[in-house]
C-alpha cells in the first residue's frame, strides 16, 4: 500500500532505517579484492576521500555558477515543487534547487569530476572493463524542503543492456547524513533483476515491496563516493534538518553495453498490464503508469 498520504516524516520512519550503517573504505588506495567482491555480492561500495577538498570547492563553485545564470546556455536547473522563484535573481535561487541535469559540457570544473582518474580506476576495477558516461546530474536537498527520492532501480530509467553493466556514482559535496537525506540501500537486491516501477511520489518501486528489514544507510563525508549497480534498490528520504545536502551523481555503462529501444525496455520492466518502468521520457508510446494502475 502506498504511504504517500502519510507525509514525508512518517514515510521516513517507515521506509528508511538508520541502525545499520555501511562504513566506507577510508581511501581509494585501500580498496581490496574483498571490496570488489562486496560490490558484486551486495551491489554497492562506498569509498571516502576520492575527491580532494579543492576539487569539491571547484564542483560547488561550478554548480553555483550555473544556478546563478553564469552560463546562459545552460537550462538544466530544476527547483523543488511548489516553490516560486520567479522573483529571485541568480544565487538567491540556489536554496530552492532540487536538481541540475547535463552540466558537464557547460562547466569545466564539473566536467573534471566526470573524468576523474581515481573514479574511473575504481569503476574499471569493479566492472573489469572501460566505461562511458551516459548521465550527469547534481541532486540537492535544501534544508527542510528537500524531498524524498523514493526507492527505485536506476536501470528502470536507462535504455542499456546488459543491465549489470550500468553503474552509478554518487559523490557527497557536503556531509551526507541520515538527517539530511543520505543514501539508503538494500544489499544484494541487484541480484533480483529488474522490478516493476510505478509513478507515485516519483517513479518508484511499490512501498510495500521494499525490504526494510535489510535497509542499510550510507553516510558519506564530503568527497566520499558511493558506487552502485544500476539494479540496486536505493533511495533517499526527505531532508528534515537545517543542513543542506548536495551530491553529484554520474552514471556510466561498460563498453560492451548496447542501446535498447522502448519495446525491449518494456519487456524488462513490466507487470501483467504491460510497461512498468521509468523511461517514458526516452520512449514513444510508453508511459509510466500511476500506482493506482498497478496489476498484481
Amino acid at each position: 500500500m502506498s504511504l504517500t498520504a502519510l507525509g514525508s516524516v512518517e514515510i521516513a520512519k517507515r521506509l528508511y532505517c538508520s541502525d545499520r550503517v555501511h562504513v566506507a573504505v577510508a581511501h581509494p588506495d585501500q580498496v581490496t579484492d574483498a571490496d570488489v567482491r562486496h560490490y558484486h555480492e551486495q551491489g554497492f561500495l562506498a569509498v571516502d576521500n576520492l575527491f580532494t577538498p579543492a576539487e569539491l570547492e571547484d564542483a560547488k563553485a561550478g554548480l553555483s555558477h550555473l544556478i546563478g545564470g553564469g552560463n546562459p546556455a545552460f537550462t538544466g536547473v530544476e527547483f523543488e515543487a511548489g516553490v516560486d522563484v520567479s522573483s529571485l535573481d541568480g544565487r538567491q535561487r540556489e536554496p530552492y534547487v532540487r536538481k541540475l541535469m547535463k552540466f558537464c559540457d557547460f562547466d569545466q570544473r564539473l566536467g573534471a569530476m566526470a573524468n576523474h582518474v581515481l573514479l574511473h580506476r575504481i569503476m574499471q576495477r569493479l566492472l573489469g572493463r572501460e566505461l562511458n558516461m551516459v548521465q550527469d546530474m547534481a541532486l540537492l536537498k535544501p534544508p527542510h524542503i528537500g524531498r524524498e527520492k523514493p526507492w527505485h532501480q536506476d536501470t528502470a530509467y536507462f535504455l542499456y543492456e546488459p543491465l549489470g553493466g550500468v553503474i552509478g556514482t554518487w559523490t557527497a559535496l557536503d556531509e551526507a547524513t541520515p538527517e539530511n537525506g543520505c543514501m539508503h540501500v538494500i544489499p544484494g537486491s541487484h541480484l533480483k533483476g529488474p522490478k516493476a516501477h510505478y509513478h507515485d511520489r516519483d517513479c518508484q518501486l511499490p512501498d510495500e515491496e521494499i525490504d526494510i528489514d535489510n535497509d542499510w544507510v550510507v553516510p558519506l563525508k564530503p568527497g566520499g563516493t558511493l558506487l552502485f549497480s544500476g539494479l540496486l534498490h536505493h533511495g533517499t528520504p526527505a531532508n528534515q534538518s537545517a543542513v543542506g545536502r548536495r551530491a553529484v551523481q554520474l552514471h556510466y555503462v561498460a563498453v560492451d553495453c548496447y542501446k535498447i529501444d522502448g519495446t525491449r525496455h518494456a519487456e524488462l520492466f513490466q507487470d501483467q498490464a504491460g510497461y512498468a518502468g521509468c523511461a517514458s521520457y526516452q520512449t514513444k508510446g510508453l508511459k509510466t503508469r500511476p500506482v493506482s494502475e498497478r496489476v498484481f
